[in-house]
C-alpha cells in the first residue's frame, strides 16, 4: 500500500482532554488482535493496514481509535448531525470497550513514541500494536459475617473457598445473595493456621485440605462433597520440630485419577519435608513401611464440640514422612510443585521453595537434590507459580513484587534465561501474599500490609489497578485466592470479601 492509500486517523483530543496539533509527527501503526482473544474475534478484529496517528498518542486515545473503526460506542461520540434514521443506525451500536496495546510484548503505558524510543524501534516502518479488552478494575460484590479472628490463609478449589484463622479453625464459604455464608467450620489447631493446599480427587468425590500451624502440626481433613461433612483425615508427624509455614499437595492425573497423592511441607527452621497422602481407603493407600513413610491408624475420639464434622470408617491415619531434609537457613514461606508439561498424568517431579534467607531453590524430588539455587536480596514473604512455566513471583517486606524465571533443563543445570524481574515498587508495606491466575499465565495479584489488593500484567512493571481490601485504615490485608471470575481476601479486619474480575 502506498503512503497516499494509508488510512489517517486524527482524534480531536488526547486522553488528557488535549487538543491535538493537526499538523503534529504521525506514526504508521498496525492495529492487530491478541491471540489470547479467543471469544467474538469476528466482532473485534480490524484490518491490518497501516494507519497514521499522532506519535505521542497514548493508550486511551488508540482505544477511542479502535472503538470508531470498530463502529462502536455511543453517537455523542462522533458529533454529527445526521439524520433520524442514522440515529436509529447509532442507537444500535454496540457499546465501546476499554482496550490494552502491547508494543513489542510490553503493555503501552507511555506515548507511543517515547515507548518505542525506549523499546529501540524503528519508527521508519509501522509499528505493530496487538490490541484486547482492558482488564477491569476489581468490583467488590460480597463479603462474609465478621469471624472471631484474623484470617490468615485462603485457597479457593471446586467451587469452595477454604480459609484458615488465627483462631486455628478451617472454614468453608459459598456465595449466597450478596453475601459469602460459612459452611462446614472445624477447630483444626491450637494455634494459628500459617498455610493451606487443597486437593479434590475426582474418584472418590472428596477434596483434601491440607493445613499447617504455629502449633506445630500438619494435618489433611477430607470434605465429602454429597454429605457436606469434613472431617480429620490424617495427621503428619516426624518431619518437622517447628511451625509449619507452607504445604502444597500435588496429584498424578486429572485430579488424582491414579489414587496417588503427595504433599510437601516446609517449617520456620527451613525444614523440608515429602510425605505420601493416603487415598480414601486404607487398601488404597500407598503409604507402605518405614521407607515409604509409615502409616498407624486409630479411632478418632472427636472433642470438636463447634465443629460440622464427622469421620471417615471412625479413624484417623498417622502418616510419616517419605523424605525430609534442611532446605534452607530460616523459614520456608512458600512451596510450589514444579510445572509438569510432559505428562499431566503423573507426579510433578520438582519442588520450587522460597525463603525468609533470600533464596529460592528447585529440588528434584527423587533425589531429593537442590538441581538450582537463586540468591536475592531480600526475605522471600510469599511464592506462586505460574500456570504454565516454573516462573515464579515472589513478595517482600520491601513492598516490592518480584519475578523468577526458575526453569531447568533435564540435567539439573540452569536454563538460559534464569533472571530477576523487579516490578515497581507500589505496595505502600510488606507483601503478604501474591498468586498467579490459573487462566492467565500474565495476571497476579498481590495483598499487603498496606490493606490493598493489587492485580498485575507482568507485562508492565505498574499495577494494572488498586482497590480497598480491608474496612478501616490500619487493618492488615493477608490473603487472597483466585476464583471463578473472583478473587477473594482476607485479613486482620476477620472478613472475607469477593471482587469480581
Amino acid at each position: 500500500m502506498s503512503s497516499s492509500d494509508e488510512m489517517s486517523i486524527d482524534p480531536t483530543q488526547d486522553d488528557d482532554g488535549i487538543i491535538i496539533d493537526k499538523q503534529q509527527t504521525k506514526i504508521r501503526v498496525s492495529f492487530l488482535l491478541s491471540p489470547s482473544v479467543r471469544h467474538n474475534r469476528h466482532q473485534l478484529e480490524l484490518p491490518s493496514e497501516p494507519m497514521a496517528v499522532p506519535s505521542n498518542i497514548r493508550k486511551r486515545g488508540l482505544s477511542a481509535i479502535v472503538n470508531h473503526l470498530l463502529d462502536r460506542g455511543d453517537k455523542d461520540d462522533d458529533n454529527d448531525d445526521d439524520s433520524a434514521s442514522d440515529d436509529d443506525e447509532d442507537n444500535e451500536r454496540l457499546p465501546s470497550i476499554p482496550f490494552d496495546f502491547l508494543l513489542n510484548d510490553k503493555l503501552l503505558r507511555l506515548p507511543l513514541d517515547s515507548a518505542a524510543r525506549n523499546l529501540g524501534l524503528s519508527t521508519e516502518h509501522a509499528l505493530e500494536l496487538h490490541y484486547f479488552p482492558a482488564r477491569l478494575p476489581p468490583k467488590k460484590e460480597g463479603q462474609s459475617e465478621q469471624l472471631p479472628d484474623w484470617i490468615m490463609v485462603m485457597e479457593y478449589n471446586n467451587g469452595r473457598l477454604w480459609s484458615g484463622g488465627a483462631d486455628g479453625v478451617i472454614r468453608t464459604f459459598e456465595q449466597e445473595g450478596e453475601e459469602l455464608k460459612s459452611g462446614c467450620v472445624i477447630s483444626a489447631h491450637t494455634g494459628p493456621i500459617k498455610c493451606v493446599s487443597s486437593l479434590t480427587d475426582a474418584t472418590s468425590d472428596l477434596t483434601y485440605v491440607a493445613t499447617g500451624s504455629m502449633d506445630q502440626t500438619l494435618v489433611t481433613h477430607a470434605y465429602n462433597s454429597k454429605k457436606g461433612e469434613l472431617s480429620l483425615h490424617a495427621v503428619y508427624s516426624g518431619g518437622h520440630g517447628n511451625s509449619i509455614s507452607s504445604v502444597a499437595l500435588a496429584a498424578g492425573g486429572s485430579g488424582g485419577g491414579d489414587g496417588k497423592q503427595i504433599m510437601a511441607s516446609g517449617d520456620w527452621d527451613g525444614g523440608l519435608a515429602i510425605w505420601n497422602v493416603p487415598g480414601s481407603s486404607s487398601s488404597n493407600d500407598n503409604v507402605g513401611g518405614d521407607a515409604n513413610g509409615k502409616k498407624s491408624s486409630k479411632k478418632r475420639k472427636d472433642n470438636n464440640s463447634n465443629s460440622t464434622s464427622s469421620s471417615i470408617e471412625g479413624t484417623i491415619q498417622e502418616v510419616q514422612p517419605i523424605q525430609s531434609v534442611r532446605a534452607h537457613s530460616s523459614n520456608i514461606s512458600g512451596l510450589a510443585w514444579g510445572y509438569n508439561s510432559s505428562s499431566s498424568s503423573s507426579l510433578p517431579s520438582t519442588l520450587l521453595t522460597g525463603s525468609w534467607d533470600h533464596g529460592l531453590k528447585v529440588y528434584d524430588v527423587s533425589r531429593m537434590d537442590c538441581i538450582l539455587a537463586l540468591n536475592g536480596s531480600r526475605v522471600v514473604t510469599s511464592l506462586s507459580r505460574c500456570s504454565n512455566s516454573d516462573v515464579v513471583a515472589t513478595g517482600s517486606p520491601d513492598c516490592t513484587v518480584r519475578l523468577w524465571d526458575m526453569r531447568t533443563n533435564g540435567e539439573g543445570g540452569s536454563g538460559s534465561q534464569i533472571a530477576d524481574k523487579t516490578l515497581r515498587q507500589s505496595h505502600k508495606s510488606w507483601v503478604s501474599a501474591i498468586q498467579w491466575s490459573p487462566t492467565d499465565p500474565f495476571v497476579l495479584a498481590t495483598t499487603s500490609h498496606d490493606g490493598t489488593l493489587k492485580v498485575w500484567d507482568i507485562r508492565s512493571s505498574l499495577p494494572l489497578h488498586t482497590v480497598k481490601a480491608t474496612a478501616n485504615k490500619g487493618d492488615k490485608s493477608l490473603c487472597l485466592a483466585f476464583g471463578d471470575g473472583f478473587i477473594y481476601s482476607g485479613g486482620s479486619d476477620c472478613v472475607v470479601k469477593k471482587f469480581a474480575l
